[in-house]
């Protein structure tokens, strides 16, 4: 009996349908087992009887994490920073971008030399440290936003995107009397909105998920983001552990339990944000590619 044409077609898509579906699942797997221990109780979790599914269902890892009085300040202090950080970023990024996508701007090879070469040999931390210290912006939201507005790959990126935009479109506004600044907002930003939407995405992941910046830049603790009062959250439970009289597992049970409600509770913003900018995640990276 042969097998039409069109048989072979439909187990080709099913079989490729069933490996992405695998592959998905893969990658989901972390996801699931870390939420599962978040609503797990201590002694499963301690047993190892903890997988993707929660065992003994209870809500104590967030409620702990809720009860604490630093925990919605951060949060709100995370925010604050990701909104004006990924606002200001994006400003920097296209306003730097874009000029060094024209071939007529004196000294681009220059400048774009200079910014490659930085890329590769960035500063130190100590000269980097002093360096935002002399600005002032030590124990301020600043120091957390402006030392990072610029990312050079994320600026390469969009520029590459900006090249590959027929010239055309720029002179026949100029001809109009359009200025530079409205053949960017009018003509280049709507044909770009896939690569910003997903330079916004990128940034505002990394504003949302700072940490190390905030460690050493901010001492105040009413101005430190989510994910460092979280760090301390779990060294405070830990600390408690150690000297509390309970059972070892049952302590660290608990411990771990926090940890994994951390991790999601930190991840919402970014889950919530991630399906309306996804569709612009491969097509904007993909464009952004085209020449270099």
């Amino acid at each position: 009996m042969v097998m039409s044409r069109g048989f072979w077609y439909r187990l080709e898509t099913a079989l490729i349908y069933l490996l992405m579906g695998l592959a998905a699942f893969t990658v989901l797997l972390p996801f699931l087992h870390t939420l599962a221990r978040s609503f797990s109780a201590e002694a499963p979790i301690i047993r190892s009887e903890v997988y993707i599914w929660p065992v003994r269902l209870t809500t104590d890892a967030y409620q702990r994490l809720i009860r604490s009085g630093a925990f919605w300040l951060a949060y709100r202090n995370s925010a604050i920073i990701t909104f004006f950080g990924t606002i200001t970023s994006m400003v920097v990024t296209t306003l730097c971008a874009y000029p060094l996508s024209r071939s007529d701007l004196p000294g681009r090879g220059i400048l774009m030399t200079i910014i490659v070469v930085q890329m590769i040999f960035p500063a130190g931390l100590i000269p980097f440290y002093l360096t935002v210290r002399g600005l002032g912006m030590v124990d301020k939201w600043s120091a957390l936003i402006i030392p990072y507005a610029l990312n050079t790959f994320y600026m390469i990126v969009l520029r590459s995107y900006f090249q590959s935009l027929p010239r055309e479109l720029e002179e026949s506004a100029i001809i109009d009397g359009a200025n530079d600044m409205q053949v960017l907002v009018s003509i280049m930003l709507p044909l770009a909105v896939p690569v910003i939407g997903t330079l916004t995405l990128f940034y505002a992941v990394y504003f949302w998920n700072q940490f190390f910046p905030a460690v050493i830049f901010i001492n105040n603790g009413n101005k430190q983001p989510v994910q460092v009062i979280l760090r301390d959250l779990i060294w405070s439970a830990a600390l408690t552990s150690q000297t509390a009289g309970a059972d070892q597992y049952a302590r660290r049970a608990g411990i771990e339990a926090l940890k994994s409600g951390s991790v999601f509770v930190a991840a919402i913003p970014m889950l919530m944000a991630y399906p309306f900018l996804q569709r612009y995640f491969i097509k904007g990276i993909m464009l952004g590619a085209i020449k270099g």
